[in-house]
């Protein structure tokens, strides 16, 4: 049995280095600190996840990303934008290596109310990454991604989830180059 959390409760465990799932725009997310290394660590030991791959990270505001974005990118409309468009950014010289692939982070900024909040009260941005096993479909359906993660997990947030239908656009922000629709 996975424990139902409100937002404040959540946001403890994750400032205490667990890990959450959480509803996104589209999807539930299974997130954490993305500057806790133990964390990450664990959300890619219990989803399966090749090391090769890395995480979106989600925020509400830039300011949770000061510490991993190039500073060049603090106030790029683009990235500001919100539209549902993660973007491939630069890192700056503070983002941890767990999160750096080919000198790149991916991040999102959202307007998602339980995102938000989360990120509020945790005063973080957050892991995001699809509540299924590594090279299996994603199914939306609660009570299934709450058999695959019961005793994996130290909770999942009750929320709506957002309107959106498919998975977030992936562009570069340097090339524009779209990576994935």
């Amino acid at each position: 049995m996975i424990p139902e959390l409100t937002e404040s409760e959540a946001a403890i465990i994750i400032k205490k280095g667990g890990i959450i799932i959480y509803p996104t725009e589209g999807i539930y997310g299974l997130g954490c600190d993305p500057l806790n290394k133990s964390s990450v660590e664990n959300i890619f030991k219990i989803k399966g996840r090749s090391k090769e791959k890395s995480f979106i990270i989600l925020s509400p505001d830039i300011k949770y990303l000061i510490d991993i974005i190039h500073n060049e990118y603090y106030q790029n409309e683009q990235l500001l934008n919100k539209d549902f468009t993660t973007w491939l950014v630069p890192n700056n010289e503070k983002c941890p290596s767990w999160l750096i692939k080919n000198e790149m982070i991916a991040v999102r900024l959202t307007n998602h109310k339980t995102v938000s909040k989360l990120c509020e009260l945790s005063q973080t941005a957050l892991i995001s990454t699809s509540a299924n096993l590594s090279e299996t479909p994603y199914d939306n359906d609660i009570n299934k991604i709450k058999n695959i993660f019961k005793n994996k997990v130290d909770g999942i947030v009750q929320g709506k989830l957002g309107d959106e239908k498919k998975s977030s656009t992936i562009k570069n922000i340097i090339t524009q180059e779209t990576l994935r629709f």
